[in-house]
């Protein structure tokens, strides 16, 4: 395969003529030999026109150009990209030549040194996209970065993926046929060794609810469409980081079953640690946010119960897996309990059961 001529990302205004008029629009990327422009006016693909490229402000470079090719809305919503037209530098005149290309130079050169800084290198991603257009787009951007990716075209493809090998993060589209990215978010957190898969949704429905939405079921980042290649990179790039960060201040991992919480939270309050206890049981999940060995606060928040009475109510959990982090947490005390009253308090409403029971 022939290499792609490096590009940058830089945001150029571009004006040309068309139909008699003066255009504007927008570099999305550049390179030494092209630039594309995002724009809703186009032009027949294969016509040579000028281009006035403002690298500054207030003197435009002028250089001809040819439409290499047009992106229409429609192929532009299929790839995730904005509309508009690639451009062929064909420029002869070499002193406006050397001028666009020593300023595109300067982009290109922080662009490649920025991406030596981010370590890319063995980076395991699945990623999961209905459309191939996008799925191809993706995945070629991904792999020349470094990443090592597996594509899926729906969830179902992408939990099998998943489970196989767990990914170091999941880029997943938010609609997709058999299994969407919600319900493919869901079933994860719902699985004790795929729960802490860093999830990124990509969705064309950007709306403040739906960005809510993902981050409160355990979205790691949420990416409203259009897109550039190198916004994708960086943000799995993050993400991943994000994770394994978190997966090396992991202190206390194991089975409920075989400790029990109240012994836990014992444990946690005697040494006095902050961080976040998660908890797995069945299909429940629930984070215990603990600052120096106390609990003061409980995620999900609970629909008809008080955050003492949804915790007292996790305390009867037998079954499961925990994992404990360490962090620093800060917020308002919602439980406002100490520990041993806590487990007091769990004690005597379990007491009050048992002999409910036995009377009945």
């Amino acid at each position: 395969m022939q290499e792609r001529e490096p590009r940058a990302v830089a945001a150029y205004r571009v004006e040309f003529e068309r139909l008699g008029r003066r255009v504007s629009g927008t570099t999305e990327d550049v390179s030494r030999s092209g630039l594309f422009v995002r724009t809703s006016e186009f032009l027949p693909a294969g016509e040579v026109v000028e281009l006035f490229v403002y690298v500054d402000e207030v003197l435009p470079v002028r250089v001809v150009a040819r439409v290499a090719h047009v992106l229409s809305h429609e192929a532009a919503r299929a790839l995730g990209r904005e509309p508009g037209m690639g451009f062929e530098l064909l420029e002869q005149d070499p002193v406006r030549l050397d001028a666009l290309r020593r300023q595109l130079a300067s982009h290109l050169g922080e662009a490649q040194a920025a991406r030596a800084r981010v370590p890319v290198t063995g980076i395991r991603a699945v990623v999961a996209e209905e459309g191939e257009p996008l799925l191809r787009r993706l995945s070629t951007a991904l792999h020349e970065a470094g990443f090592a990716v597996r594509t899926a075209r729906n969830g179902a493809e992408a939990y099998s993926a998943c489970l196989t090998e767990p990914p170091d993060v999941l880029l997943s589209a938010d609609r997709m046929p058999l299994m969407d990215g919600w319900t493919l978010l869901k079933r994860l957190r719902a699985h004790p060794m795929l729960a802490r898969i860093p999830v990124v949704l990509m969705t064309d429905q950007g709306s403040e609810l739906a960005r809510l939405t993902a981050y409160r079921m355990g979205a790691r980042d949420f990416i409203e469409k259009p897109f550039t290649d190198e916004e994708i990179i960086l943000r799995l790039v993050a993400v991943s980081a994000q994770t394994r960060r978190t997966a090396e201040s992991v202190i206390l991992r194991g089975r409920i079953a075989e400790v029990g919480l109240g012994t836990l939270l014992s444990l946690l309050d005697f040494e006095r640690k902050s961080g976040l206890l998660l908890l797995l049981a069945g299909g429940d999940v629930a984070t215990l946010f603990i600052a120096e060995g106390r609990v003061v606060k409980v995620d999900p928040p609970p629909d008809h119960l008080t955050p003492t009475q949804r915790l007292l109510e996790i305390l009867d959990w037998s079954e499961g897996r925990f994992e404990f982090i360490a962090s620093d947490v800060v917020g308002r005390d919602e439980i406002a309990l100490p520990t041993s009253r806590l487990l007091l308090e769990h004690a005597r409403l379990r007491d009050e059961g048992v002999r409910a029971g036995d009377d009945d």
